[in-house]
């Protein structure tokens, strides 16, 4: 039952997603949701991806700041995605994945040339 409310309010947000979306070629709303769990899923990885990296390249202290403020980003994306208990809005996991990953990488490229500024990456960035 949880699985089918699920995709349900995800079909339905799905569809109030502008046609510039990378799933917008989908007809039918099943088509469209199972698209934006893939991109869903696909950008958790990545971000997870970016995260760790990030984290090899810090010490210590900022390392255990980094995994509070990113704690703090999950509860914010958590709360502003979770359409109702027990449901997500997929494409707002994706967006908000995607802004995320975007803020780390970033910080990345900085402490890879040599430029890390370890309040930046611990700020919160939502």
């Amino acid at each position: 039952m949880l699985k089918k409310t699920l995709l349900a309010v995800s079909a339905v947000i799905a569809c109030q997603v502008s046609l510039g979306d990378p799933c917008s070629r989908y007809n039918t709303s099943y088509d469209r949701t199972y698209c934006l769990s893939k991109l869903f899923v696909e950008s958790d990885n990545e971000l997870n991806e970016v995260y760790k990296e990030l984290r090899q390249k810090i010490d210590g202290g900022t390392r255990e700041k980094l995994k509070q403020t990113q704690l703090s980003w999950i509860k914010y994306r958590n709360n502003r995605c979770e359409t109702q208990p027990g449901t997500i809005n997929v494409d707002c996991n994706y967006e908000v994945n995607r802004v995320r990953t975007e803020y780390l990488r970033d910080r990345l490229r900085e402490c890879k040339t040599g430029a890390c500024d370890k309040n930046a990456i611990v700020r919160p960035s939502w």
